[in-house]
């Protein structure tokens, strides 16, 4: 099964090993090569390294260093376009608050491509119809 990436999952897997337990077997049980981002991601990704710059810049130009040579690199050909397509599909989603939404945007993504979004905002998406992994409660067990 293939899966697509939430922003915070990219993000947190940038430090996993700050992460819980569960976060952490996830990612050595999964191929990367079976998961993919959303070009919504990138730009969340690319928003939060912006406001950034302004508190700390540093940090921010470690974030973009991370960005283009991890993120992109790694996700080189399993990055997916927001297209007409996918913006008609969100557009007549309904979302909690009834307003546009990244989750909305995203979650339109995996039901075209028939991916599970890998997310610890599983009561954001699941309400979009998709299925919904967190990786946070993982257990390698089962």
């Amino acid at each position: 099964m293939a899966f697509l990436l939430d922003t915070n999952v990219i993000s947190a897997a940038r430090r996993a090993d700050r992460q819980e337990h569960g976060f952490q077997a996830f990612l050595r049980t999964f191929e990367a090569v079976q998961a993919f981002v959303s070009s919504v991601s990138i730009r969340e990704i690319r928003f939060g390294i912006q406001r950034e710059q302004n508190r700390d810049p540093e940090f921010a130009a470690e974030l973009m260093r991370w960005l283009d040579k991890v993120v992109l690199a790694q996700f080189a050909g399993r990055i997916l376009p927001f297209d007409r397509t996918l913006a008609l599909r969100a557009g007549a989603s309904r979302t909690a608050d009834r307003r546009p939404s990244a989750h909305a945007m995203i979650a339109a993504t995996a039901l075209e491509h028939g991916l599970r979004v890998v997310t610890r905002n599983v009561a954001h998406f699941e309400p979009l119809g998709v299925v919904c992994i967190d990786p946070w409660r993982f257990d390698e067990t089962r």
